[in-house]
């Protein structure tokens, strides 16, 4: 059972450090259409491989993931579209593209998004990888290597990224290539969404780039307290509900979400007492 808290714990720090990224450019329902667009991206790998196992179906998940991204972000920058309704005009139009090929040519085959999106973060110590000679979670290893990759991107791009965040126009003003800076972040964000839904679920990964985010911005408006802050609370949500969950025998995943919920609330009313005693 420990390694499904390891499990947790890798993913929670892969998706918060990302996520804390999504909010501060107001784009963290980008993850929620990513969690639909992909499953196009899975029927035409499906075309290619007629393998339902296939690895292949990962990688047309993660790569229809970006372009989902580019494709919201072009409808951004033509300056006619606000960035939620271009996120409303996207995911509707991929998902059902997907739905119409397969309910044409694909209706006798199981080939639908729980193949991806559904994952059970209780299941994820059988799925195994050798790593230097041990056996660990596949799962457990991809948020390692995700974690580390989101963490090296913020590290060595930290000066242009919190410009860019903060204010993009001054950012292209003083020469930051902003177009690229999105697209690599971007580019994480889908290939952080589609190894995190595999191993722990959909909405646990949304719930995960969110609330710590979201948690931490009620506490911090420093940009680096607020990375850090946004990855402390994606571990306590992580560890509070994975015990909540063994103890009471239920979802572990579920939990984790209902905590994140939980403890943001609380933050928020803590924050807001001082507020509410002067106004009294």
């Amino acid at each position: 059972m420990i390694q499904i808290l390891f499990v947790l714990i890798a993913v929670s720090v892969a998706t918060s450090l990302i996520g804390s990224l999504l909010l501060l450019r107001e784009s963290l329902m980008v993850a929620d259409a990513i969690s639909h667009t992909i499953l196009l991206g899975i029927v035409l790998a499906y075309i290619f491989t007629r393998d339902l196992s296939s690895p292949w179906l990962i990688f047309g998940a993660a790569a229809f993931g970006l372009f989902t991204v580019i494709t919201i972000e072009g409808l951004n920058q033509t300056g006619q579209i606000e960035n939620d309704a271009s996120i409303g005009l996207v995911f509707p139009f991929f998902f059902s593209i997907a739905v119409v090929i397969i309910s044409k040519y694909f209706s006798d085959v199981h080939l639908d998004i729980d193949m991806v999106l559904l994952g059970q973060v209780e299941l994820s110590p059988l799925k195994r990888t050798e790593f230097l000679g041990i056996q660990i979670p596949t799962a457990l290893l991809q948020g390692i290597m995700i974690s580390l990759v989101n963490l090296l991107f913020i590290l060595i791009f930290y000066k242009p990224l919190k410009i860019r965040l903060f204010d993009p126009i001054y950012a292209q003003s003083i020469g930051i290539k902003v177009k690229w800076l999105d697209l690599i972040m971007m580019s994480l964000v889908s290939l952080t969404a589609v190894t995190s839904f595999e191993s722990v679920g959909s909405k646990l990964v949304i719930a995960l780039m969110a609330a710590p985010a979201m948690t931490a911005r009620l506490l911090t408006r420093h940009f680096a307290s607020f990375i850090a802050l946004s990855v402390v609370f994606a571990l306590l949500n992580s560890v509070l509900g994975y015990y909540l969950g063994v103890n009471f025998n239920t979802s572990i995943s579920a939990m984790v979400a209902v905590t994140s919920f939980v403890v943001f609330l609380i933050v928020l009313l803590v924050t807001k007492m001082p507020k509410l005693h002067k106004q009294i």
